[in-house]
């Protein structure tokens, strides 16, 4: 039954990627396919190619309902490798590490290949070594993705945007700067002491110590953050016979939890379910909208962290000319509050308030619902 039903999964989501071809079947998106009949995602020298936004933001949501037997099936038959891929089988040798010598032999290996905390030396997680929350579940191992015309990539620190969508150009990056086909955008600094971070709830720990993590147990914790994930790329407008630049943001709700055998080991990662309850939020001028559903929504089994869309802003650009190139998005002021847990924490949810809005504690009778991205 479970067989069938993964097959079932992999069928749908090949019928929504090629839901541009004129076929009523389920067919494998296209290595290279003919301009005439592109659908709205295919592959493309090893990355994926989206149509636009909408079909990133269609795509991700797809990939978020579907378990890992699924998305592998998925990814094995239109031959993508993937950065979830290539991270969940860095993560099978790094849940096996016995010892810290380990670890850190494990992490000389890795270093480019992912991402560690060099702040914290008792902290030997790890994470994707990319740039981005949002845009991870369509990378592929190089953090490469194409949205419209523009190529993206992304590494640790920043991502790189060839305005073409010619690959060739980031062999040459310094000589493309200059002629305007390449952008480098470093992450961009937010309210607090990390990239993209607008808030870590330190204020909110229950044991009463200003700690962004919670130690429920000497065995277990949790950190929760807020985050903006800024971006923009470039498009043709045919019918109009006109350049296009889509400007926006992703404003994430971030779990990520972590455990160790014993209160002298170091902390790691581990994969676990997350859960969250009566979630509100106000961004910018907008109003307060809440989230109450009859049973907390939990998400399925996840490293290293599980995360929620709770608002997002696009907007559309016309260049004057190719080097007119727009802003970026300004940073709205986001206020939430939400009751947060995981598996290893027995279900057991604790609240978390960042109320930057004036009247954002008051109850507002508006509601919505982040659970797609979840």
């Amino acid at each position: 039954m479970r067989k069938f039903l993964v097959f079932a999964i992999v069928a749908m989501a090949l019928t929504i990627f090629n839901g541009c071809q004129k076929s009523d079947e389920p067919v494998l998106i296209d290595a290279q396919p003919q301009v005439a009949v592109k659908p709205d995602v295919y592959v493309e020298n090893g990355y994926l190619a989206f149509k636009n936004i909408e079909a990133v933001d269609s795509v991700i949501q797809l990939l978020s309902t579907m378990d890992s037997i699924a998305i592998e099936s998925w990814e094995q038959q239109i031959d993508f490798k993937s950065a979830r891929a290539a991270f969940n089988a860095l993560f099978a040798e790094y849940d096996k590490l016995e010892s810290y010598e380990a670890f850190i032999a494990f992490k000389k290996r890795n270093r480019g290949k992912l991402k560690f905390n060099e702040m914290d030396e008792d902290d030997c997680s790890i994470d994707y070594p990319f740039a981005t929350t949002y845009f991870i579940p369509v990378l592929n191992k190089n953090g490469l993705v194409k949205i419209g015309r523009s190529l993206i990539k992304y590494t640790d620190t920043k991502h790189i945007v060839v305005r073409n969508g010619n690959i060739n150009a980031l062999n040459d990056i310094e000589s493309q700067i200059h002629t305007g086909n390449i952008f480098i955008f470093p992450k961009l600094k937010a309210y607090y002491h990390d990239d993209d971070l607008i808030h870590d709830f330190p204020e909110d720990n229950p044991s009463g110590a200003y700690n962004s993590w919670y130690e429920k147990t000497s065995r277990r914790r949790l950190k929760n953050e807020l985050r903006i994930d800024r971006y923009r790329f470039n498009w043709y407008d045919y019918d109009n016979n006109r350049e296009v630049w889509t400007v926006g943001y992703k404003i994430i709700f971030k779990q990520q939890a972590q455990k160790r055998r014993n209160s002298r080991r170091r902390w790691k990662n581990y994969s676990t379910r997350y859960t969250f309850d009566d979630m509100k939020k106000q961004v910018g001028t907008g109003s307060v909208y809440e989230f109450d559903p009859y049973t907390p929504p939990v998400s399925s089994t996840v490293s290293p962290y599980a995360f929620i869309v709770i608002d997002e802003e696009k907007t559309y650009y016309y260049p004057i000319n190719e080097y007119d190139i727009p802003p970026l998005l300004s940073k709205p002021l986001v206020s939430f509050s939400c009751e947060t847990s995981c598996q290893g924490f027995d279900g057991i949810l604790y609240p978390i308030d960042h109320p930057v809005h004036s009247g954002f504690t008051a109850s507002s009778g508006a509601y919505w619902n982040p659970i797609p991205d979840y």
